[in-house]
């Protein structure tokens, strides 16, 4: 009975731990969408540009017509992850 009590009490807590995991990368990610102008100006400067997507950052999409409207085309793009939630960017400056 103790055992089950224990594996209930710790199925609670590692539940708890993944929302509030949850809660905070979804504000992070907020902020970063928010924030996108300032970051991608920082990030866009020289000719070729490696910018890491993942829950942290603006969106995939963002990104790309950002970099677009700054003057970079998308050369190459690479998974981190098997579900795709991390991602590293190669941009070119277009001539």
């Amino acid at each position: 009975m103790l055992f089950v009590v224990g594996l209930v009490f710790v199925y609670g807590v590692a539940g708890w731990l993944g929302f509030g995991l949850y809660l905070s990368e979804s504000k992070a990610h907020q902020k970063a969408e928010e924030s996108a102008p300032a970051i991608l100006d920082e990030a866009f400067v020289g000719d070729d540009v490696v910018f890491k997507i993942n829950p942290r950052s603006p969106k995939y999409e963002t990104v790309v017509l950002g970099a677009k409207s700054r003057g970079y085309r998308l050369m190459n793009e690479t998974q981190d992850t098997a579900g795709g939630s991390a991602r590293t960017l190669i941009f070119e400056k277009a001539n």
